[in-house]
Parts: C-alpha cells; structure tokens; sequence
C-alpha cells in the first residue's frame, strides 16, 4: 500500500493541463500532528511493522517489504524547510529510504543533502526540453523556457550525485506531433543513456487543443513502441507494464488492474487534515472524496456487463483507469480504450514473433500482493521496483 503525502496542493507552476487545479486552494493549514498519526497507522496497518522487532519489516533477503512512502503535491519543494526534511525523515525511519514527485524547479545544495541523507528517489515531473515541455511552468512563454531549462540543469545536478532519478512525461499535442518527434525520441535517448527512464502518461484534460485525439495517440505512442523496441529500452512505461501483463508478471500499473474507484489501493492518499483521500485524478469536478473500506468491485462487473462486453483484452485492461473514464464517469471504460488495444495488438504479434505465450492474468479482483509485492500504482511503487509514475530503485 503505497502512502502519498499530499497535504500541501499548493504549487508554484501552472501548468495548462494539471488535474490538481479544480481542488487546489488558496490557502491550506497542515495538521502536521493528525498527518503524522495518519502515516503511522497506515504503515502498521500495511504491515511495516515487524511484531517480534517492533521495526521495519524485512524479507529473507534483508530488503524493507512495507508499505513506500512518498512526499507528493501540489509542490512538496515549497513546503518550508523544516517540514519538507521532516516528512523525508520520517519516511527513512519507518522505510529506510523515501521519495519525492517534483517539479525539480527549486532544487537546492541543501535539498540535494538531504536526499541523500534518507536516500530519497526524486522522480520528476517533465515533458521534453523546450519547446516539448511548454505547457509546463507559468507565465510567458519566454519564462516558461527559462523554467525550464533550469529544471533540466536541476536534473543534470541530480545525475552527477547519484541521486536515484525518474520522470513523468505526460504526452498531448504539444510533444507528440510529428514535427517535434525525433526531438522527443532524442531526449529519451539521451535520459535512457544516463540510466532516467520513466512513464508517458496520456494527457486528459478535455480540451481539444491540448489533449490528443485517439488517432495521434495511437499513432504516437505506436511510434514509440517501435523506437523502444529498435533502442532496446524495455523499462519505459505503459511499454513495460503491457509487457509485463501478457507475461503474467506482477509489475502492472494499477489501471490496468481495475481498481476501485472508491478504494484505490494504488493511491492512499492523505490530505492535510489527516484524512486519506482516493487517487487524486478522481477529484476533477472539485470535490475531494475520502476512501471507503472494504475495497468493492462495481466498476469491474459494470463494465464486464456493458463497456467491455466480450472484449480479447479484458484480462489486461479490466476497463482501464477510473480517472480516465469517458465523460469523467467512472462507470465508463477509459477513454484511450482504442489506444490501449492497439498496443495490446502489437505487444501480442511481438511476443508470438518470439515465440513467447502470453499469459493471461487471473480474472479477479486484484489483491494485497504478500512480501515486497503491492499493487502499482500512477504514481507509486511495484515490486521491488518503486516508482512515481515512473521507475525507483530500491535504495
């Protein structure tokens, strides 16, 4: 059970397609004594707790098997100083390392202590170098370049410390055309080189001028697949996690393992009173919904019933993810449903090609993996692969 520290939503970007905006405040008190026991009872309660030690738990290997904990946002780099170390220590303490989704902008000297300090993974938050990244940042578009091109310097400071580093790159037409293509392709190289790999995460944010149709995104993320294959880049994601699925490993993202919407075990997020809140791509129409418990499968037997009727890739899509449901109704199948069957298609010709038979996955709710298994997650962790939205190493 992946644990997401996002009691501070505030940020210091505008970017043009952030799910956070319609749930973002003005003004936001931390309870930081109700968020602390908030953490601390999710981490007994996801079994972090050894009962013979009272510490961590570990596996026969010595490795930490609990659940991962995440400063998450808004933009945690602007909590002030003495709270953002505190959450990173906290999270070592209980873990033995922890973990950071970032916007990489304020990136300092002492910031760059303290991840190594509590051998932190910083996964950052970019779409390409300029102009591949414009919808990022704020401000004119000459400041928006500036941003970010520090943030790249930022990463490349990241790089040369060894500090264990991701990305998520989310895709629209600002990325993906095919003008701007072999731009992006070269960017990917250069991060697959230095060993940053991470996810291409469709944009949805109902607006034609940014989001892209499901043509383009066939198109792009198809092109892509055949550049990873030529490349050999095999741990990039959704790539990765289709693969994984036909493969009947356990390391696949949470929306293809149709998660409730009510209960996202993928997502325990905890909110700045302490309480804990779904995945936050379910908040899009302005409320903030806590989660319920026992986790239910409705969306699962709704969609088997009516969406996904007799469909080859049920066992591998389950429906897709609730946050991208078409209309924003979670009753509904993910919108990049034609996209993902795509993919599913090649990944299918490319393994029968060598000679692999895919596999098919259980067809039943998904469950609590036992040891350093748990279910992944947009951006959390999966096996003993921990990730924001992207790939982190276990420290």
């Amino acid at each position: 059970m992946p644990i997401l520290l996002k009691m501070n939503l505030k940020c210091n970007f505008n970017c043009d397609y952030c799910y956070q905006s319609p749930i973002r405040p003005s003004d936001e008190i931390i309870n930081h004594k109700a968020v602390e026991e908030t953490i601390l009872k999710l981490w007994e309660l996801g079994g972090g707790r050894d009962d013979k030690t009272g510490k961590m738990k570990l596996n026969e290997h010595g490795n930490y098997c609990g659940p991962i904990i995440t400063l998450h946002g808004g933009e945690p780099t602007i909590l002030p100083a003495y709270d953002f170390e505190r959450y990173l220590k906290l999270s070592h303490r209980l873990t033995g390392s922890s973990g950071i989704q970032t916007n990489c902008y304020n990136i300092t000297d002492n910031m760059i202590r303290i991840f190594k300090k509590y051998k932190t993974h910083v996964g950052v938050s970019i779409d390409g170098q300029w102009p591949l990244n414009e919808l990022r940042g704020h401000g004119t578009p000459e400041m928006r370049r500036e941003q970010t091109e520090r943030v790249i310097s930022n990463m490349d400071r990241l790089h040369k410390e060894t500090i264990s580093t991701s990305i998520i790159a989310v895709i629209h037409k600002r990325n993906a055309d095919k003008s701007r293509r072999e731009e992006f392709k070269s960017w990917i190289k250069e991060l697959t080189e230095k060993g940053i790999t991470g996810r291409l995460n469709e944009c949805c944010t109902g607006n034609p001028d940014i989001d892209l149709t499901i043509p383009e995104a066939i198109e792009f993320y198809s092109d892509m697949y055949d550049f990873m294959i030529e490349k050999g880049y095999y741990q990039w994601s959704p790539y990765k996690d289709i693969m994984n699925s036909f493969k009947g490993e356990k390391e696949v993202v949470c929306s293809f393992r149709g998660c409730d919407p009510l209960c996202t075990s993928a997502a325990t997020s905890i909110l700045n009173d302490g309480s804990v809140g779904v995945c936050l791509r379910l908040y899009g129409d302005g409320k903030k919904y806590l989660r319920t418990e026992p986790a239910v499968y409705t969306k699962r037997e709704v969609l088997r019933a009516t969406d996904c009727s007799g469909c080859e890739w049920w066992e591998h899509c389950y429906g897709g993810c609730s946050g991208l449901s078409s209309d924003f109704d979670w009753r509904n199948k993910d919108r990049f449903c034609e996209l993902y069957k795509a993919l599913f298609k090649k990944t299918q010709s490319l393994l029968k090609f060598v000679k692999i038979q895919p596999k098919k996955n259980m067809d039943q709710p998904p469950q609590k993996l036992d040891g350093e298994n748990h279910m992944d997650g947009i951006e959390h962790m999966d096996g003993d692969k921990l990730h924001l939205d992207s790939d982190m190493v276990r420290q």
